[in-house]
């Protein structure tokens, strides 16, 4: 099986997170150089959800009640 490796933001520079199961069967360590010309770059899709399966999840003790954050102070419209 492939093993991938997730590119994430790291400052203002990118980093791929290597997998550390991966990392110990290459012998990679911290510092280890490693080249990037053969490199398979892919774009997973991205899961949709649906507002039935989000709302499936929650719970009632999830809800809270409003705040009563007493008389309006400005030209607030409530």
């Amino acid at each position: 099986m492939a093993t991938t490796a997730k590119v994430k933001r790291w400052g203002k520079r990118m980093a791929i997170v290597i997998p550390s199961q991966f990392a110990k069967s290459h012998q990679i360590e911290v510092g280890t150089g490693i080249g990037l010309e053969r490199i398979r770059i892919f774009r997973p899709k991205r899961r949709r959800h649906k507002l039935s399966e989000l709302l499936r999840e929650f719970k009632p003790q999830h809800h809270h009640p409003e705040w009563n954050v007493g008389k309006p102070a400005g030209k607030e419209i409530w």
